[in-house]
């Protein structure tokens, strides 16, 4: 199993969550430069790239990103990854970072300096945008849907770091009844709590994220004394 298929197992986006969320992405960026990374197969760049004046689709998974493209002839892919993008000197309206993939800067340490990174591509007035996780799945943890252990069909282990908010899903041969707690093996996500995530948006520069509740996306807009530009 892929770390993207790991990073969608999460809460897959069902049919009406990922059209609120694709609706108001279709508007935000009318007319607009947007760097999609983690694009996938191109969920979202399907819909708003020709909607856009400048879509660039990046992902590290060579067949995801052919796919992306194949959308459409309004995205330009580029398989690279997320962290830093290759993409120096060039200014995107909106950077998205959907489906969940944030969960996949689990260290925020390194959050921090995608974040940045992310920011320095930022044109005046420019915004991050990424899935509201707090919102999105933290009611389910404290609801009891996420404890630790093996799924009742056995198709799915679920483990949880000590004492942090970082967990891995195992399925398959990588299920192991033996080791319940994340191991070198295993491919870690953080579930961003508000805090975390407020104090890791204003250490790369931003002011604290913003909720569209209709979306179900943050917005994250640089501090006016970091702006990049």
């Amino acid at each position: 199993m892929s770390v993207r298929d790991d990073a969608g197992a999460i809460v897959p986006h069902d049919e009406a969550y990922s059209g609120r969320q694709i609706a108001w992405l279709s508007m935000q960026c009318a007319d607009q430069a947007v760097l999609d990374v983690g694009a996938g197969e191109g969920r979202v760049a399907a819909v708003v790239a020709p909607l856009s004046s400048r879509y660039v689709a990046l992902d590290h998974d060579p067949i995801a990103i052919e796919r992306c493209g194949a959308c459409c002839d309004a995205i330009e892919v580029l398989e690279a990854d997320m962290h830093n993008p290759p993409l120096a000197g060039q200014h995107f309206d909106a950077v998205l970072c959907l489906g969940n993939t944030f969960c996949l800067l689990w260290d925020v340490d390194q959050a921090v300096e995608t974040l940045r990174a992310w920011r320095a591509l930022l044109a005046e007035r420019g915004v991050v945008v990424i899935d509201d996780i707090p919102q999105n799945l933290w009611p389910e943890v404290a609801e009891g849907y996420w404890a630790s252990g093996i799924s009742e069909d056995g198709s799915t282990q679920l483990v949880w770091e000590a004492d942090d908010a970082v967990m891995a899903l195992r399925t398959g041969d990588e299920i192991d009844p033996g080791q319940p707690s994340i191991s070198e093996a295993d491919r870690p996500m953080r579930l961003w709590t508000s805090g975390c995530l407020m104090l890791a948006a204003r250490l790369a520069g931003f002011e604290a994220p913003e909720h569209i509740a209709e979306a179900s996306v943050l917005v994250l807009r640089p501090a006016t004394s970091a702006h990049p530009g």
